[in-house]
């Protein structure tokens, strides 16, 4: 059983991981999650079955509701991908069955015990962790599920994916609309047509950017995983805030953008792919905007 929960970026950020485990196991996994991360993950063929819960605000309830769910006679390896303290937790329900536990806390079996595990890339935790059972960690998994789709939306011509949004509680990641506002005059001036992403938190931000350019195509609510990682495949390029969809779009292995602020850490947990690059915003450069639109213009320049 593989466990591993929301948000989206590190539900992405740990496909490698999961793609590991099916490679290694080759049959018989299940994941425990939550949606809609199932009808997501169902489409990759590697579990054979998917649980999910809504977790609570209390870890023990939780345990309630899995074991109401799953049978844990049934699983030999358990390997949790979440390792907070709460999914560290739900392992104690394997503690007296002969079952190897992956994760950390006490009640791991198999601890990941490497001290630097908080100073790690997600990736590369999660492939120091699945060594501890010796799982061969492949870092370039089939994503051709996800990836080759038709696009439903059928735009023509030349387009950029523009994330001017991102989580409602996490306010602290976006930078300034007054500079999303710059990046879309650029591509309209360009002949790139700019493709607003966003969920029910960006909203606001993605209506304000129409309203001042309504040569825009804003897309906020209307798009699934799947839609926003076949405009990614098709885009010229993308450029947004560190979110969740952003994590889709770097792995189309397109040319893209991603802007941080000192509130999160790419080092940490930024998007990955071929052709993604990070800046941070700082509020103290006021050449940040310029370097924004530079960096731009060398994208999509021939």
């Amino acid at each position: 059983m593989v466990i591993k929960f929301g948000g989206l970026g590190d539900v992405v950020l740990s496909l490698d991981a999961m793609y590991s485990i099916y490679k290694h196991f080759g049959k018989n996994i299940s994941l425990l999650t939550e949606k809609p991360f199932d009808k997501l993950l169902k489409k990759s063929r590697w579990f054979e079955e998917i649980f999910t819960i809504k977790r609570s605000k209390l870890y023990f309830y939780d345990i309630y509701k899995i074991r109401k769910k799953i049978n844990p006679v049934c699983f030999t390896d358990v390997f949790d991908l979440q390792t907070s303290k709460r999914s560290s937790r739900y392992l104690k329900i394997f503690k007296k069955l002969d079952c190897d536990t992956n994760g950390i806390g006490k009640y791991s079996k198999t601890k990941h015990l490497n001290a630097e595990r908080n100073n790690m890339h997600t990736i590369e935790r999660q492939k120091d962790q699945l060594s501890f059972s010796k799982v061969k960690f492949f870092s370039r998994p089939n994503l051709s599920w996800f990836y080759n789709i038709s696009n439903r939306f059928n735009i023509i011509g030349k387009y950029a994916l523009v994330v001017p949004g991102g989580s409602g509680k996490r306010l602290n990641k976006r930078i300034p609309i007054e500079i999303f506002f710059e990046i879309v005059s650029l591509l309209i001036n360009k002949n790139i047509k700019p493709i607003l992403i966003g969920a029910k938190d960006d909203f606001s931000v993605c209506k304000k950017i129409e309203e001042r350019f309504p040569e825009v195509q804003n897309l906020c609510l209307q798009t699934s995983y799947f839609d926003i990682a076949s405009l990614a495949t098709n885009s010229l390029f993308s450029i947004g805030n560190d979110t969740g969809p952003i994590h889709i779009i770097s792995r189309a292995n397109k040319k893209t953008v991603v802007l941080f602020t000192k509130n999160s850490d790419p080092h940490l947990c930024g998007p990955i792919g071929k052709f993604t690059e990070t800046l941070t915003f700082d509020n103290t450069n006021g050449s940040f905007n310029e370097l924004v639109l530079e960096k731009i213009m060398k994208v999509i320049s021939p």
